[in-house]
C-alpha cells in the first residue's frame, strides 16, 4: 500500500508538472484575464434578462440515488432561465472525478469543465492547482447576490485560502449508523430502562455489542426479517436449522452486532471528536498521534477478533434479516433507499406476515429501522468542545479558469446563488430539496427556515445530522487527497489483516498506523518538490 501511495503521488506531480503549459490559468488569485462582457441595463447595472443562451458545463460527483434529486433541480433551473441560463451536467464517479479533473486540465483542457459541483475538501487543493477562481472579485465584478456573513464558519472554512474563496459551501453530511432497534428493544438492550436505542457514548456502544453478542452466542437473542413480503415473525437465534440456512436468514454463526464502520468517514470523525488533526500548519503527518484515533484502529482488532464486528461486504442484504444490528452507511442511501425498503408498512398489518397485535402497535417495531449520528466515536479523555461533534464533508459549487467571460462567470454564480439561497414560490428554499436527498445545509438561513424544518420534521436523516454547527469539517489543505488517502489506507490495510488467514493483532495495527503516516508524510515531501 506503501509503493502504492507513492506512485499517486508520483502521478500529481507529473500533472503538476504538465501543467505548466497553462502557465496562464495558473495563478490562483488571479481574475484579470477575464473578459467583461457582462450584458448592463442603461444605469450601468449587470441584468440576468440580457443574458442570451449562456451554456454552462458542470462536472458533478455527485452519484445515485442523491443524483436524481440535483438533476431535477438543474432541470429546474434551466427552465426558469430558459433563453438565458443552460447548465449541462456531467456525472462523473466518485472515484474517478478528480483523477479525471486531473489529466483533463493537462491533456484535454478544451473539455475542462466551467463549473465543479465537487467535494468541499478538495476545494483549496484544487484551487491552489490554478484550477479555480477566487470567487469574491468575481461577486463583486457582476454584482451576483451571495452573502457568506449567511454560511456556517465550520463548513465555509473549506472553500476559503488566504482570506478569500474558491468555492460557494452548499452542503455538509458525515456517515450515519443504521441501526435496528427493535431488535435492540425485543432483547431488553437499550438504554434508559429500555426506552431509548441509539447508543451515546463509548461505553453504551461497547455495552451494547458485548449484549448482543452475548444473546446470540447463548440462543436467547430475538431477530426477525423486515424486509418486504418476508415473514416477520420473532424468532432465537440458532445454528444447524436448514430452513433458516437455506432462506439466508440469521442464524448464530452468521451474527454479528455490527460491522466493520466506513473506510471513507468514520476513520475521521474518530480523529476530529478525540482532538487531532490530520496534519498540522507546516504540512507534518499528525494522525498517527492522536489517542483516540489509535483507540478507534486497536478497537477494530479487538472487536473482530471477539465477533463483535464482521465484514461489512453484505451489509444491505444482511441487515433487515436480522444478521447485522448496525452498519455505517451515507445519509443519500438512508434518504432515497433504505427508509422505504426497511419501514415498510407491513410491519404495522396484525395477522400478516407473522405481525402480532401486540407488534402493530409498538412504534419501535413498526418503525424497527433508524438512525443516527456516531456519537460513540469519543474516547476516554477526548476535548469537551469536539466529543459530541462530528465530522462531515460536502460540497461545493465552483468556477473554474476554463471560463474567460464575465458573463459565463456570471451565469455560474447565479446558479450557484439560485441553488442555495434561492426561494420558491411557496417560500421554501431550492436548498431544501437538496438537503431532503441527505445532507444538511451550509447555510444559516436555509437551516432555520420553516421550510427546512417541516422537510426534518419528516425525515429521520436530517434529524439524525441534526444540527450543522456540530459539523467539524477538513482542515484546508493543498495535500488533502494524500493526507485522507494515507488515514484511509492505514484503517483498510488493518481491516484486510484482519480478513486474512494469519489475521491481525493490536501491536500489528499499531504498526500499520504508524507506518501509514510516515509514508503519508514522504509522499506530501516528494509533492512538495514536485510543485516547486
Amino acid at each position: 500500500m506503501v509503493l502504492a501511495l507513492m506512485s499517486t503521488t508520483l502521478a500529481l506531480v507529473m500533472v503538476g508538472c504538465n501543467k505548466n503549459k497553462n502557465d496562464n490559468k495558473n495563478d490562483p488569485t488571479n481574475t484579470d484575464s477575464i473578459v467583461d462582457d457582462l450584458p448592463r441595463d442603461e444605469n450601468g447595472n449587470f441584468d440576468v434578462s440580457l443574458l442570451e443562451n449562456v451554456q454552462l458545463n458542470m462536472w458533478s460527483v455527485i452519484g445515485q440515488p442523491d443524483q436524481e434529486t440535483l438533476l431535477a433541480l438543474v432541470k429546474e433551473f434551466n427552465k426558469q432561465f430558459a433563453g438565458m441560463i443552460e447548465i449541462k451536467v456531467t456525472s462523473v464517479g466518485h472515484y474517478d472525478y478528480y483523477n479525471a479533473l486531473d489529466s483533463t486540465y493537462a491533456n484535454d483542457y478544451g473539455n475542462f469543465p466551467d463549473v465543479c459541483f465537487m467535494h468541499n475538501e478538495k476545494n483549496i487543493e484544487y484551487a491552489l492547482k490554478g484550477y479555480f477562481y477566487p470567487l469574491d472579485e468575481l461577486i463583486e465584478k457582476t454584482g451576483v447576490g451571495i452573502d457568506f456573513a449567511n454560511a456556517y464558519d465550520n463548513i465555509e472554512k473549506t472553500t476559503m485560502y488566504d482570506g478569500k474563496h474558491y468555492g460557494i459551501p452548499v452542503d455538509a453530511h458525515g456517515y450515519l449508523t443504521q441501526i435496528r432497534q427493535d431488535i435492540i428493544k425485543k432483547n431488553g438492550l437499550g438504554f434508559d430502562g429500555n426506552t431509548r436505542f441509539i447508543p451515546q457514548s463509548y461505553e453504551e456502544y461497547q455495552t451494547l455489542l458485548e449484549g448482543l453478542r452475548a444473546k446470540a452466542n447463548s440462543g436467547e437473542l430475538w431477530v426477525r426479517n423486515i424486509n418486504l413480503d418476508q415473514d416477520h415473525s420473532w424468532y432465537q437465534l440458532k445454528d444447524g436449522n436448514a430452513k433458516l440456512d437455506a432462506a439466508a436468514q440469521a442464524t448464530v454463526s452468521n451474527f454479528y452486532p455490527a460491522f466493520f464502520h466506513s473506510q471513507e468517514s468514520d476513520n475521521l470523525t474518530a480523529l476530529y471528536v478525540n482532538g487531532g488533526t490530520l496534519a498540522d500548519a507546516n504540512d507534518n503527518v499528525t494522525f498517527a498521534q492522536n489517542e483516540g484515533l489509535t483507540k478507534y484502529v486497536t478497537d477494530l482488532v479487538e472487536r473482530y477478533n471477539a465477533r463483535l464486528y464482521g465484514d461489512a461486504g453484505n451489509k444491505e442484504a444482511a441487515f433487515p434479516t436480522g444478521q447485522v444490528v448496525m452498519f455505517s452507511e451515507g445519509p443519500w442511501m438512508v434518504a432515497n433507499t433504505y427508509d422505504i425498503w426497511w419501514n415498510n408498512k407491513q410491519l404495522s398489518t396484525a395477522g400478516k406476515l407473522g405481525v402480532t397485535e401486540e407488534d402493530a402497535a409498538d412504534p419501535v417495531y413498526t418503525n424497527p429501522y433508524t438512525v443516527a449520528r456516531p456519537y460513540y466515536m469519543a474516547a476516554e479523555g477526548a476535548p469537551a468542545e469536539t466529543a459530541s461533534k462530528w465530522y462531515g464533508n460536502g460540497h461545493v459549487i465552483t468556477v473554474t479558469k476554463k471560463v474567460t467571460s464575465l458573463q459565463k462567470a456570471a451565469a455560474a454564480l447565479i446558479f450557484a446563488e439560485w441553488l442555495t439561497q434561492g426561494q420558491k414560490d411557496s417560500g421554501d428554499y431550492n436548498l431544501t430539496d437538496w438537503c431532503k436527498a441527505g445532507h444538511l445545509p451550509a447555510w444559516k438561513n436555509v437551516y432555520e427556515s420553516d421550510s427546512y424544518k417541516a422537510a426534518a420534521e419528516k425525515s429521520i436523516t436530517l434529524t439524525a445530522m441534526g444540527d450543522p454547527a456540530e459539523i467539524i469539517a477538513l482542515e484546508s489543505s493543498k495535500y488533502a487527497t494524500t493526507l485522507i488517502a494515507g488515514l484511509t489506507t492505514a484503517v483498510g490495510d488493518v481491516q484486510a489483516q484482519l480478513l486474512s488467514a494469519d489475521g491481525c493483532t493490536v501491536d500489528k495495527a499499531i504498526q500499520t498506523l504508524l507506518a501509514t503516516a510516515q509514508s503519508t508524510q514522504e509522499a506530501i515531501n516528494l509533492l512538495k518538490l514536485g510543485i516547486k
